[in-house]
C-alpha cells in the first residue's frame, strides 16, 4: 500500500502501462474524482460515484487506483503540481526579495481561488488525520511549501523573527482566503499581494 500512495502521489504516471488511451482514462478519472472529492469532500464520494460520472465499469477504476485513498492522494498530487507550477510562473523575470514573496501570494492565492476542482481538494485539514494516506499528502504539500521556505530566507528578516512561524503565518493567512474569499471585491491575486504587503517594511 506504501509503494501504491508514493507512485499515485507523482501524480501523473500510471500505475502499469504507458500507452496513451490508458493515460487519457486515468485523466477522466482523475478529473472526475477531483470534482467529487471537491463538491462532497472525501468521506462523501464513493468509487461508484465516480465511475458512474466517467461512464465505467467501477472494476475499471480500481484497476487504474487501488483504493479511494490512493485516487485521493493523485488528485492532491495534481492540484499542488498545479499551485507549484502557477507560483513558478509568476516569480519568473521577478527580482526582489519582498517582490518576489508578494507576486508569489498572489499567485497562491488567485490559483486557490479558482475554479478548478483539482485545487478544491486542497485544504488546510486532511480528511484522514492518521496513517499512510496522510504522509503521502503530507510530502506533496512540503514539496510545495519549500518553495515559500526559500522565498522567505531571501527576505533578510532581523534574527529574532522564526522564519518557520513567519511561513506558517504567511500560508496561514493566504489559505484562510478559501474560507471567506467571496467575487465582486478585491480579486484574489489583489489580495495575496495585500496580506504580504502589511507585513513589507515600509
Amino acid at each position: 500500500m506504501k509503494a501504491r500512495l508514493a507512485k499515485a502521489a507523482e501524480t501523473g504516471a500510471p500505475a502499469s502501462g504507458d500507452d496513451t488511451p490508458a493515460r487519457g482514462r486515468r485523466q477522466q478519472i482523475l478529473e472526475a474524482a477531483a470534482r467529487r472529492f471537491s463538491d462532497g469532500g472525501f468521506h462523501a464520494t464513493s468509487m461508484r460515484d465516480i465511475a458512474a460520472d466517467v461512464g465505467f465499469m467501477v472494476g475499471s477504476i480500481y484497476y487504474h487506483f487501488e483504493s479511494k485513498d490512493t485516487l485521493f492522494v493523485a488528485v492532491h498530487g495534481a492540484a499542488v503540481e498545479m499551485m507549484t507550477n502557477a507560483v513558478r510562473a509568476a516569480l519568473e523575470g521577478v527580482s526582489g526579495p519582498w517582490d518576489r514573496l508578494e507576486v508569489a501570494a498572489a499567485a497562491h492565492c488567485e490559483a486557490l481561488n479558482g475554479d478548478n476542482a483539482f485545487v478544491g481538494v486542497i485544504t488546510p485539514i486532511f480528511p484522514v488525520t492518521v496513517g499512510e494516506l496522510r504522509n503521502a499528502l503530507a510530502a506533496q504539500r512540503d514539496g510545495y511549501e519549500k518553495m515559500f521556505m526559500a522565498l522567505i530566507d531571501d527576505l533578510g528578516l532581523p534574527g529574532d523573527i522564526d522564519r518557520h512561524v513567519f511561513r506558517l503565518h504567511v500560508l496561514s493567512a493566504l489559505n484562510g482566503t478559501k474560507f471567506w474569499y467571496r467575487p465582486g471585491g478585491k480579486t484574489p491575486s489583489e489580495i495575496g499581494r495585500q496580506l504580504v504587503r502589511m507585513l513589507r517594511p515600509q
